[in-house]
């Protein structure tokens, strides 16, 4: 089932880069023993017996090379190109390792069409943000090329192709551009470096032994790295970059006629530039028995326990068994996930987060996976709940109810897709249809997984599921692994051999039968009888925006769309928020704890049974200047959606068992926080650039942990009986929400007002901070500011903007491209809606940390010279057009419109003129006011440095998933 496969494809791999288990964006692949192109020239749904999407067009050229078409009409005008290059750092030679993603950082260096520096120029030219609408990412087994073209006309996409053609085909490769990628590649590799990934690559030469992708991380050997010329980087390019191994996908809103014209004729001259070379075999895992294994790291901020298995597979092709399969195990694996997360609100529970996944990756390598997250000293207790509840489910099973519940969700979410369908985005089914190809499966419409799998799950039972569940960990062997900051020692034993004792004696537990849970019931309150009346309608036609003003001082307001299909967003505003902080760190406990109560009545995962098959939620969320209720429904649930606000809002939840959890998770999140460059300056940096306010940055640990429930029930209780604003944009009935809100929130007694106390922050001018990082990771950031302005004048704000794009433009070609100094750069400017007069403009770079005076100074000779000198009108206009390209994406998105223009709009009425101008203002930017803005504000003697450097660095670089 694609759609519920991508959603676990994007789960698995988030949850694995998190865990440790994978790195890098993972494709499958079905390996050939012993001839190219590794995965087949066949189109999936040409060995399945399942349709692809009748929306796609697919075609094949004489020469092999491939492309699938898809009319899509959300972003407006809008085309995603994608060329899908199946091969990847699998497919390096031994003296190779790296090249294949050395050679994606290289296709923007110089083609035979866009010679060296004009790319991204062409790019920004045409309206498109370099990094945001074109990019490029190496995996295992693919290397993909996005490009979002702003406009779907003949010109634009030809153009565009003539783009993907020169990475499919006109690669320069001069040695001259090779020798100054170079740093840059080595700086990416330092910034993947990381305690996770140290972690990551022992742990899969344990998981996976014998297996070539523990060779063949994509970022590569730094050896390797430095010795990479023109001849070895031509060579994997002419081996692999083959038409029949490249697939072009184009997604948006253009002429489908035209466009495969135009590919027909642009692509059919591509040619192989070499022999075919053998694809390399995968090789075999040979698990067998109980099997330890133990890393430790010191800079972790929590240990991980878990117990797997995995194996090898011979490929398959997609059908419709094999995909009912999948969506059994996926099922039992929700179904444990579900009790993992009831059991995290046990306050005895030895763990902070657990989760189950299992499936198949690269084609050939199953996985599965139960593992937790805990505080070192826990690591027993969590191995002995693992295996236990890993046991349990294997002996007895899933109950009705649970399954009844996870049946629930899986079809309010197939529902939910169809009606969603028609305002899809382009980028994302791009993006979606290349994870199906190189996963060797068939990409079907919403409607077709619905009438496929929607009578499959109806008919699902307890017994299936947990057969399911029992062939995936049916296998000889089990996998334990302990590693973070757990330190495991004894006098005659290894740490290895203490997990095994552990786990054996866990074995040796005689486990229950779970037993049935009742059903929960939502709503519980009562409602109100009688609705509150309107004092006051006011209609904005020209933004179609409605305003209503209840006599109790509630505010509602309406921005009805379509650019949505099925989707409501709300969001409830009172009281100042993190601003009115009456001690350090309230803020972000509140916030937590808050976010992990649930209701009054009901725990968070009793909620979450209780809306089983629901697609609507509410979460609390304390901003700078106010507090929120933030929810999201599909169109027929705004009902349920104001129930849900309404009980948030009268009966929360201020649970003694998710203070306890949070307070643990706390812990563990500061302990990860003081060993990382990141972590210093939430802790430290941010606090500075605002005058050492406690309110920025995250507050140091000892303000934290002796903060009680009390005090947080008594900072927020009393302002949730002060002007409430509601604001509802998205796909719904505007006399249905008026009645809504009038019965819950009109009739709710007179709000109290209050008085927004005006506050303004002193930025430190002149002074520089050097924060010190305990770690072994070689690596450093440089921070320079400048103070400017609040956010009371738009039309400067605007052009702050415009400074911040032009400005990152700058560290882009100056520090990362000509002196191989950095990887991620970025520059922009924050004006503060909350403190009077307060503005940063913030350069960022990361780097090797002995180069950060040197970088400083070239930062700061970035901005005398635009003082000094201003910019051009080319320099405006890369920097400008992307915004304006992006500003109308951005205003046919209920988030533009919800969390820009009505949120806080009867504080600041302002805004909603703002979006009357933005982009007229925007069109309206001239050289002059950037430039007059930078003379003002980038005063070198009124810049602040912060330093983040490692006190240690004793180990090398590592690396991680690639991107340009």
């Amino acid at each position: 089932m694609k759609r519920i496969k991508y959603h676990l494809f994007h789960f698995v791999v988030c949850l694995l880069i998190f865990i440790g288990l994978i790195f890098v964006p993972f494709a499958s692949e079905t390996w050939a023993k012993t001839s190219s192109p590794c995965l087949s020239t066949l189109w999936p749904h040409e060995k399945s017996d399942l349709p692809p999407d009748p929306d796609l067009i697919f075609g094949k050229l004489s020469n092999g090379f491939r492309y699938v078409l898809m009319k899509n009409s959300e972003p407006r005008d809008r085309v995603s190109l994608r060329l899908n290059v199946q091969a990847g750092s699998l497919h390096e030679t031994d003296d190779q390792q790296g090249l294949a993603h050395y050679l994606e950082h290289m296709m923007f260096n110089g083609s035979e069409h866009f010679p060296n520096g004009e790319l991204v120029n062409y790019f920004q030219s045409i309206g498109m943000d370099f990094g945001a609408d074109a990019n490029a990412h190496t995996g295992f087994s693919e290397t993909v090329y996005d490009v979002m073209l702003p406009k779907g006309d003949k010109q634009d996409v030809e153009k565009g192709l003539l783009v993907i053609h020169d990475y499919a085909a006109g690669a320069l490769l001069s040695e001259s551009e090779i020798d100054r990628e170079r740093g840059i590649i080595l700086a990416e590799k330092r910034d993947r470096n990381s305690v996770g990934y140290r972690t990551y690559v022992a742990s899969m030469k344990f998981l996976f032994p014998g297996i070539r992708l523990n060779n063949r991380m994509p970022i590569g050997t730094e050896d390797i790295i430095r010795k990479a010329d023109q001849a070895i980087l031509k060579d994997y390019y002419d081996t692999w970059y083959r038409p029949e191994n490249m697939i072009l996908v184009m997604v948006g809103d253009v002429d489908t006629e035209m466009a495969e014209s135009l590919i027909k004729s642009m692509f059919a001259d591509i040619v192989p530039r070499a022999t075919v070379r053998s694809c390399p075999e995968m090789g075999t895992i040979k698990n067998k028995g109980t099997r330890t294994f133990y890393h430790f790291e010191e800079e972790a901020g929590d240990t991980k326990t878990s117990v797997q298995v995995t194996w090898t597979t011979d490929p398959r092709p997609d059908s419709l068994a094999y995909e009912k399969a999948i969506l059994t195990s996926y099922i039992a694996d929700t179904i444990l996930n579900n009790r993992l997360e009831a059991m995290t609100e046990k306050p005895d529970n030895p763990f902070t987060s657990a989760s189950v996944y299992s499936g198949v990756f690269l084609g050939s390598l199953g996985y599965a996976k139960l593992a937790a997250k805990s505080a070192p000293e826990n690591w027993k207790n969590v191995l002995g709940l693992l295996e236990q509840t890993l046991r349990q489910a294997i002996a007895f099973g899933f109950t009705a109810s649970e399954l009844e519940r996870v049946k629930k969700d899986f079809l309010a979410d197939l529902d939910k897709s169809v009606l969603k369908k028609d305002t899809r985005k382009s980028d994302e089914l791009s993006s979606l249809i290349i994870d199906n190809l190189n996963d060797d499966k068939v990409f079907q419409s919403p409607e077709q997984e619905k009438e496929l799998y929607g009578p499959f799950i109806k008919r699902l039972t307890p017994e299936q599921v947990h057969e399911a569940f029992v062939k995936v960990w049916d296998r000889d062997h089990r996998l334990v692994l302990v590693t973070g900051n757990a330190r495991i020692s004894g006098k005659d034993k290894t740490p290895e051999d203490t997990i095994q004792a552990v786990f054996d004696a866990s074995a040796e537990t005689q486990v229950k039968k779970p037993v049935a849970k009742q059903a929960i019931q939502f709503p519980y309150l009562p409602e109100p009888e009688n609705p509150g009346p309107v004092r006051q309608q006011t209609e904005l036609s020209d933004l179609g925006i409605e305003q209503i003003d209840f006599e109790n001082g509630v505010r509602l307001n309406l921005k009805k769309t379509d650019f949505e299909k099925n989707e409501v967003i709300a969001v409830i505003n009172f009281g100042f928020g993190k601003k009115t902080e009456p001690v350090p760190g309230l803020a972000m406990l509140a916030d937590a704890v808050l976010s992990r109560s649930g209701l009054g009545n009901l725990t968070e995962n009793e909620l979450d049974r209780a809306l089983a098959g629901k697609n609507t939620h509410v979460q609390f969320n304390i901003k700078e200047n106010s507090f929120s209720l933030r929810g999201k429904a599909v169109s027929a649930e705004v009902p349920l959606l104001f129930q849900l606000l309404y009980a948030h809002l009268k009966d929360p939840g201020y649970r003694k068992e998710a203070h306890l959890l949070v307070m643990r998770e706390f812990e563990q999140m500061y302990k990860k926080l003081s060993h990382t460059i990141e972590g210093a300056m939430e802790l430290s940096g941010q606090r500075f650039l605002a005058g050492g306010d406690s309110r920025f940055g995250i507050p140091p640990y000892k303000d934290i942990r002796n903060l009680t429930l009390d005090q947080i029930r008594a900072w927020i209780d009393p302002v949730r009986n002060t002007p409430l604003e509601i604001s509802v944009v998205g796909d719904f009935d505007p006399q249905l929400v008026k009645t809504l809100a009038a019965r819950y929130f009109g009739s709710l007694p007179l709000q109290k007002k209050i008085r927004e106390k005006k506050e303004s922050l002193k930025f430190p001018t002149g002074k520089n901070l050097v924060l010190d990082v305990e770690t072994s990771i070689n690596r450093g950031m440089v921070l320079v500011a400048w103070p400017t302005e609040d956010f009371s004048d738009i039309h400067r704000v605007r052009r702050f903007s415009a400074l911040g794009h032009v400005f990152s433009n700058r560290l882009r070609e100056d520090i990362r491209e000509d002196l191989g100094a950095t990887y991620s750069q970025y520059a922009y400017n924050d004006s503060s809606r909350t403190y009077t007069g307060y503005g940063v403009f913030r350069s960022i770079l990361f780097i090797d940390p002995q180069m950060s005076e040197k970088i400083i100074q070239e930062v700061k000779k970035i901005a005398a010279d635009l003082t000094k000198k201003g910019i051009t009108e080319d320099e405006l206009r890369r920097a400008v057009d992307p915004v304006l390209t992006s500003i109308k994406d951005m205003m046919r998105t209920n988030r533009y419109w919800l969390d820009t223009v009505l949120n806080l709009s009867t504080r600041y009425p302002e805004q909603l003129d703002w979006c009357r101008s933005v982009r007229k203002d925007y069109a309206s930017i001239t050289a002059e006011d950037v430039s007059n803005l930078a003379k003002i504000y980038l005063n070198n003697k009124k810049a602040t440095a912060i330093v983040i450097k490692p006190v240690t660095a004793e180990r090398p670089s590592g690396g991680g998933t690639e991107g340009k």
